[in-house]
């Protein structure tokens, strides 16, 4: 008997590309399109349909509006009042897509679920973990570190062995694709407008000064119209002047300011990190390596247990360290864990 499987299907390549490798590999498919916000991206829906019908598969469009705004969309508005810059994928993957999604796929009778994710799900003895894909470039293991440990034996990524040139060029020779689209590197649930503009429309707030803009020496330098409009690091958008570059330093929710400070004065070479993930916990916190954003590189670090989160030490400084954002663990190509960066109290 064929082995069912779901497949999320956005209408793009990559999750194209996976349902048809699947089909061809002797799989039952079903494709799943999710329904996240009010106004469904039609095109995106027309070519999932398009797909199932060209490999004779049944197709599922499944409503998860509600959650998703409960688990991301609030999560997002909320983290950027408390002064921290979220990583809305990364949850998004852990409770909709690896979550809420999977619970669906076993309603439909599925054991599995497949995304086109570039990315490679690995077993030794009775240990799951997640590895880079082939294509480094493209391999998205960062964004999953948050994904439970329990539901890796029931997720399969097709693309771990394929660049990303690989992919467009079967979905051209296979015709899996019915109008080009161009591949948005925005949030998905963003469009056509900044972060700060969608929270003030999202909560119906006015854009309007409230705070403080204050040199780390105590100095106020301005004020501005939000701490929703900035994010550790900025330089960009500060509306202050001073006699060399300044960089967001730190944003404190509770007296709505943001201090800022010149960028010798921006590295860190610690940071708290909590809402921790293990698929492998580390018998030696030493010899790992640390992501602190999807494009960073990699850095050196050791690892210290601070009650239930971990503190990072890292071997030299680096700039903006961002609370809210995700820190990935690696030893070698292996993602061992993962978790949130927060902010250390002083």
């Amino acid at each position: 008997m064929k082995k069912k499987i779901v497949v999320g299907l956005s209408g793009g390549v990559d999750s194209s590309t996976t349902a048809y490798i699947l089909k061809q590999q002797g799989w039952e498919v079903i494709g799943v399109t999710l329904k996240l916000s009010s106004t469904l991206d039609s095109e995106s829906l027309s070519q999932a349909r398009q797909l199932c019908g060209k490999l004779e598969i049944p197709h599922h469009l499944i409503d998860l509006g509600d959650a998703f705004k409960k688990e991301i969309v609030d999560y997002f508005v909320q983290s950027y009042l408390e002064g921290t810059t979220p990583n809305p994928c990364a949850w998004c993957n852990r409770r909709i897509k690896f979550g809420v999604l999977l619970e669906r796929a076993k309603k439909l009778g599925a054991d599995y679920l497949a995304t086109g994710h570039y990315a490679r799900i690995e077993k030794t003895g009775d240990t799951y973990f997640i590895k880079r894909a082939k294509d480094e470039r493209k391999s998205q293991e960062y964004f999953l570190s948050l994904i439970p440990s329990s539901v890796l034996p029931h997720l399969v990524f097709p693309l771990a062995d394929y660049t990303k040139e690989e992919v467009r060029r079967v979905a051209k020779e296979k015709e899996l694709m019915f109008k080009e689209r161009k591949e948005s590197q925005d949030i998905c649930f963003i469009k056509g407008m900044s972060y700060a503009k969608f929270i003030e429309k999202y909560l119906d707030i006015p854009s309007e000064g409230c705070g403080q803009i204050q040199h780390v020496d105590g100095r106020i330098l301005g004020t501005h119209k939000g701490i929703h409009h900035y994010t550790y690091g900025q330089r960009e958008g500060l509306g202050v002047a001073w006699k060399e570059p300044l960089y967001v330093a730190d944003i404190d929710s509770a007296t709505k300011t943001v201090v800022v400070t010149e960028r010798e004065h921006l590295g860190k070479d610690r940071f708290l990190v909590g809402n921790l993930n293990w698929f492998i916990c580390p018998e030696n916190f030493s010899f790992l390596k640390v992501k602190i954003r999807y494009n960073s590189l990699f850095y050196n670090c050791k690892l210290e247990y601070c009650g239930n989160k971990i503190l990072v030490l890292l071997e030299k400084k680096i700039d903006a360290i961002t609370p809210g954002q995700l820190a990935t663990f690696y030893r070698d190509d292996m993602v061992v864990g993962g978790g949130i960066i927060e902010k250390i109290k002083s």
